[in-house]
C-alpha cells in the first residue's frame, strides 16, 4: 500500500544523528532518500557504537543503522570540481535537500540554497546546525552534549549533589531531527498550495529550548529559576516519584491531590494523608525527604509489578522502571510493532532490527524493508535514475568524482 511520501525524492547530505534522524522519518514514510557520502569513510556515524569486529569491517555501526535504514547511498566527493554539476542535475528532479554541516559550509561548497534553487525553484531546503544560520554563534561546531549544556537542560537533570547532568542519550539531536521532519513536511504542504519551495533554518539550540519551554517560561513569567530536581517533577518540585521495591524500582506520578490520597490508600498508609507535613503539594515539597523515607519503606514490602497493577486499578499512573531488555519483552511493545526486521546489510549475515515511526495510519503506515546501505552502494543506480548515461557514470568514476 502506498505511503504518504511515496515518490518524494530527498537529497540527504547529513551525518551522525540530527540530520539522519530527520531524513529517516521521511524514508519511513516512503521517500526515496539519497544519502550523499564521501567515497572514503562516508558518514561519521558509521564508526560510532560499533557492534563488534564484523560491524566495523562492514562499516555498519549501531548508531548509523538506527538512522539510515531504507536509504540509498551515493558516494560523491563534494570538493571535486564535477560534484556541483552532478548535484544540480539531481536537485533539479528532487523535492527536498537536507544538510547538517556547520552553518555556511554548504555555501562554501557552492551548494547553498541560493545556488540550488536556481536548479529547482520548488526545492525544500532544510539546514540543521547547532545555533542556526544567524547570530554570533552561527558556524560554531557542536555536538549534542554542548547543546544540552548551552540550553540549560543539564542544570535541570540529576541531583544537586552530583552537579549538572547530561541526559543519557542524544536528546537535542533527536529534538532537532523531529523538528526538522515536521518543518520539511510543513514546507511541502505549503508548496502544494503555492507551488514555491522554502528554505528551513533549524537550530538545535532552539529545538532544545522548545523541549524545556515550561521551565523557561516559569522563569521568564514568574521569576522562578528552575534547578535540578532528581526524580521529582517540574510540576511538583522536591516531591519524590521513583521508589525501590523488592524487585525493580517503580515510577509513580501523583500529579493531583486525589491521586496522592489514593496512593496512600493502596499502600495502607492512610495516616500519611492526615499528617500536616504532607497535607498538600507545597507541604510535601517542603518535607520531601521525610515523605520519601516513608514511601520507600512501604514500597520495599512488595514487588514493582504488583504495585503498578494496584495503583493503576484506582487511577494512579505508575510504571515499572524497565531496563531496555525488559522493555522489549513487554506485550505492549510487541503489539505496537515499533521494532522492525530488515535484511542484513552488505557484510553482515543476520537480519537487523530497526525502530519504526511512533505512529500508525489507517492506510500506508510508516515502515521500511531495506537495510542501511554501505558507502556508495547505490551510486550507479541513483545516477542512472536521474538520467546519467553509463558513459557519464564511467567518466565520473575515472575522474575520481564518485566512488
Amino acid at each position: 500500500m502506498a505511503k504518504v511520501f511515496d515518490g518524494l525524492k530527498v537529497i540527504d547530505f547529513t551525518q551522525v544523528i540530527a540530520g539522519p534522524y530527520a531524513s529517516y522519518q521521511l524514508a519511513l514514510q516512503g521517500a526515496d532518500v539519497i544519502k550523499v557520502e564521501h567515497p572514503k569513510g562516508g558518514d561519521q556515524g558509521r564508526v560510532m557504537m560499533s557492534g563488534g569486529p564484523e560491524f566495523s569491517a562492514a562499516m555498519q555501526s549501531t548508531l548509523f543503522m538506527s538512522f539510515n535504514a531504507g536509504k540509498r547511498s551515493l558516494a560523491l566527493d563534494l570538493k571535486h570540481p564535477q560534484a556541483l554539476e552532478v548535484l544540480k542535475r539531481l536537485v533539479a528532479e528532487a523535492d527536498v535537500v537536507v544538510e547538517n554541516f556547520k552553518a555556511g559550509q554548504m555555501d562554501k561548497l557552492g551548494l547553498g540554497y541560493d545556488v540550488l534553487r536556481q536548479a529547482n525553484p520548488k526545492i525544500v531546503y532544510c539546514s540543521i546546525s547547532g545555533f542556526g544560520a544567524s547570530g554570533p554563534l552561527a558556524g560554531k561546531a557542536v555536538y549534542d552534549p554542548v547543546i544540552q549544556a548551552y540550553s540549560g537542560m543539564m542544570t535541570l537533570t540529576g541531583f544537586e549533589e552530583q552537579g549538572p547532568t547530561k541526559v543519557g542519550f542524544w536528546v537535542t539531536d533527536v529534538a532537532a531531527g523531529i523538528h526538522a521532519a515536521y518543518a520539511i513536511s510543513s514546507a511541502l504542504f505549503a508548496r502544494e498550495r503555492t507551488g514555491e519551495g522554502r528554505r528551513i533554518d533549524l537550530s538545535m539550540l532552539d529545538a532544545a529550548i522548545g523541549f524545556i519551554s515550561p521551565m523557561v517560561l516559569h522563569y521568564l513569567n514568574c521569576g522562578i529559576e528552575p534547578s535540578q530536581m532528581g526524580n521529582g517533577s517540574p510540576a511538583s518540585p522536591g516531591a519524590p516519584s521513583v521508589y525501590p521495591t523488592a524487585t525493580n524500582s517503580i515510577q509513580v506520578a501523583t500529579a493531583t491531590q486525589g491521586q496522592f490520597e489514593k496512593m496512600c490508600d493502596v499502600l495502607g498508609i492512610e495516616h500519611v494523608k492526615q499528617d500536616p507535613r504532607f497535607a498538600d503539594r507545597e507541604a510535601r515539597a517542603e518535607n520531601a525527604e521525610a515523605l520519601f523515607a516513608i514511601l520507600c519503606e512501604t514500597y520495599k514490602t512488595g514487588n514493582a509489578k504488583d504495585w503498578e497493577a494496584s495503583l493503576e486499578a484506582v487511577g494512579v499512573p505508575a510504571g515499572v522502571v524497565n531496563t531496555v531488555p525488559d522493555m522489549l519483552q513487554t506485550e505492549q511493545v510487541a503489539h505496537r510493532g515499533i521494532v522492525m526486521q530488515v535484511p542484513p546489510p552488505t557484510g553482515l549475515s543476520e537480519p537487523m532490527s530497526m525502530i519504526n515511526a511512533s505512529f500508525r495510519l489507517n492506510e500506508g503506515s510508516p515502515g521500511i524493508d531495506q537495510p542501511p546501505p554501505h558507502v556508495g552502494q547505490h551510486t550507479d543506480a541513483v545516477l542512472s535514475d536521474f538520467g546519467f548515461s553509463e558513459a557519464e557514470i564511467s567518466q565520473l568514476r575515472a575522474d575520481g568524482a564518485i566512488g
